[in-house]
């Protein structure tokens, strides 16, 4: 049987399905709630879950809805949303944020605290009872961590944060001395302002497509982001998370900050390389392996930590 098919037996049935939190709920005749009916709706749950997923979430998707852990939530992981659930196993519920603008569509966030808020309240809708656990990729890890530090200040409990390659607002990259006077100008005083007026042309032909009420082009949508997101970034000023992370950083990253910026934001960091560039990953087998392993290895040490 199909997905399809159980459904439209729902409807010839009259069962109502809902959904709450990460529950599915029925309702209907009680000739037709069967025990046979019953197992049925928990081998088709994680199928049902995304049916009925409620227009609300506007960029959460489930990714394991099974499991009886608290639900770790990753925001713009991309695939390493599917690495890290299958390495954790069934009985962890997954859930994952996509990125805005992915459909071409306009990004309607004006700072980094108005994006942070509108995921956190689709992660209270999901997930209403601490303890909270995060991870963000990149500018999804600054998101993660303005999520993390808004739990805290109402009161809930952020049992774990983890930032992949994620660059910290403080992180400024102080001046970079060449071997002639020619090179330090050009790289530090003439190549700023080329860089900044190309990605300023490019964010205005975007722009332009939203305008117009049009999709921005495929082509376009990594730069409409990518420069969207520092530009949120460059006017976010964090406050302190009570608490202590797990930092991965790939070895070609190019800044000269040890921790990326974030050593005076956190109590304590614990820090991973991963060989390769900032894109590279989540990519090959050896670095999906060490990623994951890495992760479960510092939940374990934060659930061993409760006891």
């Amino acid at each position: 049987m199909t997905i399809k098919e159980f459904i439209e037996e729902l409807h010839q049935k009259g069962i109502q399905v809902s959904f709450s939190g990460t529950k599915l709920k029925y309702k209907g005749p009680e000739e037709h709630i069967t025990p046979e009916l019953i197992e049925k709706l928990k081998k088709f749950k994680p199928k049902l879950l995304k049916y009925y997923w409620p227009e609300e979430f506007t960029n959460l998707m489930p990714i394991n809805t099974e499991g009886t852990k608290q639900p770790l939530f990753i925001v713009h992981g991309d695939n390493a949303n599917y690495i890290i659930s299958d390495h954790l196993g069934c009985d962890q519920p997954v859930f994952g944020f996509f990125h805005p603008g992915s459909d071409g569509e306009k990004i309607k966030y004006t700072s980094v605290e108005q994006m942070g808020e509108d995921y956190l309240a689709q992660v209270l809708k999901i997930c209403p009872n601490e303890p909270y656990s995060l991870i963000g990729f990149s500018y999804g890890g600054v998101l993660a961590y303005d999520m993390a530090v808004h739990l805290q200040k109402a009161g809930k409990k952020v049992d774990m944060l983890i930032l992949i390659d994620t660059f910290s607002p403080l992180a400024k990259e102080p001046i970079r001395w060449e071997k002639s006077l020619y090179m330090i100008i050009r790289k530090n005083f003439l190549r700023p302002p080329r860089i900044k007026l190309k990605r300023l042309r490019k964010l205005l032909i975007c722009k332009m497509y939203v305008a117009m009420k049009k999709p921005v082009p495929v082509e376009r949508r990594k730069d409409y982001m990518y420069i969207t997101y520092m530009n949120l970034t460059k006017k976010y000023k964090p406050d302190k998370f009570d608490g202590d992370i797990l930092l991965f950083r790939s070895t070609k990253n190019p800044s000269s900050h040890q921790y990326l910026g974030w050593e005076t934001l956190v109590n304590n960091i614990k820090m991973v390389e991963i060989e390769g560039k900032h894109l590279e990953i989540f990519i090959g087998k050896e670095r999906a392996e060490l990623l994951a392993t890495e992760i479960e290895t510092f939940m374990k040490e934060k659930n061993a930590g409760k006891r």
